[in-house]
């Protein structure tokens, strides 16, 4: 490799090779950009986080981590319902996010630890916009907006007029979005398309490739 360079093509599957994609950084700017998220972000969450509770000392989350077989299933898992919705996905978007303080969402201990999640993209009438899937009651497969849900869902609660959800309802919000992949409602099922439940790093606390 040292004396041949990078090659044009992999040997193996014969498939062509275009080089590194345009948006690859360098390892230097990667470790100034963590250090100044250590600076800029990372000291006010563990300083606002030890106020909010004295007891412990708080770590905040450095990455996530899939291992590269789940990112393979999921990427085959959205390709597929993608595909069976007729729709084509445009993009993924990572979406911040943050383990309530309560545990009621996703291992107890991540709580108060920021999170990402995955949502994929498609067209919905010259927009991009996060999707999931619409099962009928004849099996029939249909790519919904997220937004159009948790609007309706938003709506319903300000109409009820005390912040809380209602019970009972077929649609749901952001919560039950992320909450159930799978769910029954309106005579089908709706599939969510959302990729959460990384390791994150930390808890525990560990070193990790671009801290001193």
């Amino acid at each position: 490799m040292a004396c041949e360079g990078i090659p044009d093509k992999t040997d193996d599957d014969g498939t062509d090779y275009d080089g590194p994609p345009k948006q690859i950084i360098s390892v230097q700017d990667a470790k100034t950009m963590y250090d100044s998220y250590t600076e800029r972000r990372a000291t006010i969450i563990k300083e606002f986080e030890e106020v909010e509770d004295t007891t412990q000392k708080f770590y905040p989350t450095r990455y996530g981590q899939y291992d590269y077989e789940t990112m393979k299933h999921y990427m085959d898992f959205i390709e597929t319902e993608a595909k069976l919705a007729k729709v084509d996905i445009k993009g993924l978007r990572f979406y911040f996010s943050n383990y309530p303080a309560d545990g009621s969402v996703g291992n107890e201990k991540y709580a108060r630890h920021n999170s990402f999640f995955l949502l994929p993209t498609a067209d919905f009438n010259g927009k991009e916009l996060g999707f999931f899937i619409r099962v009928d009651g004849d099996g029939n497969r249909t790519a919904v907006p997220v937004e159009d849900v948790v609007k309706r869902d938003n709506g319903k609660q300000r109409k009820k007029g005390n912040g809380t959800k209602q019970q009972g309802t077929p649609g749901f919000g952001s919560n039950m979005l992320l909450l159930n992949p799978v769910f029954q409602g309106g005579g089908g099922e709706d599939i969510s398309l959302v990729l959460n439940d990384a390791t994150m790093i930390p808890p525990p606390h560990e070193e990790d490739d671009f801290s001193n």
